[in-house]
């Protein structure tokens, strides 16, 4: 029997072979390190979101508390002074005449 004869690599094969390798792994790790600021990104955008949450909650807590009929009922009483009318208002009747002569 014939004993199998070992093929010679080329240095120019081996060469192209490892630079190739080289690119792929260089590409890699280059993805892994893309990924990797998009994920820290991503979780300054999700704080950022959560803090604006936030704020809008309390807000909007704010602006019904500040809505509420009481408290606008002691502030107009308490600090404006004003009261509610003891007569009935009187309505005003105009002639259109009357009006026609307000506006020249």
């Amino acid at each position: 029997m014939r004993s199998p004869k070992q093929r010679k690599i080329s240095l120019f094969n081996l060469m192209v072979m490892f630079f190739i390798t080289a690119g792929i792994i260089v590409f890699f790790v280059n993805n892994i390190i893309a990924v990797n600021g998009l994920v820290v990104d991503n979780a300054n955008i999700q704080s950022e979101i959560n803090k604006s949450v936030t704020a809008n909650n309390n807000l909007q807590t704010e602006i019904e508390r500040l809505t509420n009929f009481d408290n606008i009922k002691s502030v107009a009483v308490d600090k404006l002074g004003l009261h509610y009318a003891s007569q009935r208002p009187k309505a005003i009747i105009l002639e259109k005449s009357a009006v026609e002569d307000l506006k020249e």
